[in-house]
């Protein structure tokens, strides 16, 4: 009995010996970025009573938009079609759904390099295109420039947590010794601002129009690291 007693104790005595004290600390960081890149979404949507007559309508309108926009610089391969689709229309009427004909869609992208002016040209031309499609504009960040705003996030991130525990150790009267872990990857960036142009008919009629501004937002992104150090009084 006494050798198990005393195995015990030595057992506990290890446990406290080992036991280290923690402080678990969220470090935050945020930037707010200029975009690199714009990429402007045009969708085609048109309406026939027949199948074949949606079709060949939305392939006319965009055949339109790809001249108008080579008529920019751009060439075959910067012009991305996707999304083609052909839907039966209806509509409800006094309490009923009604066949509408056939409604036929497909979307074109291009993307370039952050520039007003280009934008702008890009805007203008496909507002008074005859293709007359509807426009959603998105800024972003190429390759490199996001994975060099990435990298400065995660030591900004570390740094804020560092400074919160030195903080708080100090406040409580212990010691930073070490980290014991560091969790990252918990948390996504922040959703990027989108804008959105709508080429209504009425918009698109007044061919005098022209758009002389147009500023892309600044993009936020946001990381956070998770680190548990480890402290002593």
């Amino acid at each position: 009995m006494r050798k198990i007693l005393s195995i015990s104790v030595c057992c506990l005595l290890a446990f406290a010996a080992t036991a280290q004290s923690t402080l678990s600390v969220q470090g935050n960081a945020s930037l707010a970025v200029k975009p690199t890149q714009t990429t402007v979404n045009l969708n085609i949507e048109s309406k026939d009573a027949t199948y074949p007559g949606a079709v060949e309508s939305m392939i006319n309108r965009v055949e339109q938009l790809s001249k108008d926009l080579k008529k920019l610089g751009f060439k075959d391969s910067d012009i991305i079609t996707s999304n083609f689709n052909v839907n039966q229309g209806r509509v409800y009427v006094k309490n009923m759904w009604k066949d509408s004909g056939f409604v036929a869609t497909q979307q074109l992208m291009v993307t370039f390099p952050q520039d007003k002016k280009k934008l702008l040209d890009v805007l203008n031309t496909v507002t008074k295109s005859s293709a007359k499609p509807s426009i959603n504009l998105s800024f972003g960040l190429d390759v490199t420039k996001k994975e060099e705003v990435k990298n400065e996030l995660i030591k900004l991130a570390v740094k804020d947590a560092k400074t919160k525990a030195e903080i708080i150790a100090s406040a409580s009267a212990y010691n930073i010794t070490g980290i014991k872990s560091i969790e990252y990857g918990r948390a996504n960036n922040g959703p990027q601002p989108m804008y959105e142009v709508v080429a209504s008919d009425t918009f698109l009629k007044a061919a005098n129009v022209e758009m002389s501004n147009f500023e892309a937002a600044d993009l936020r992104y946001n990381e956070t690291v998770f680190i548990v150090y480890t402290i002593e009084q």
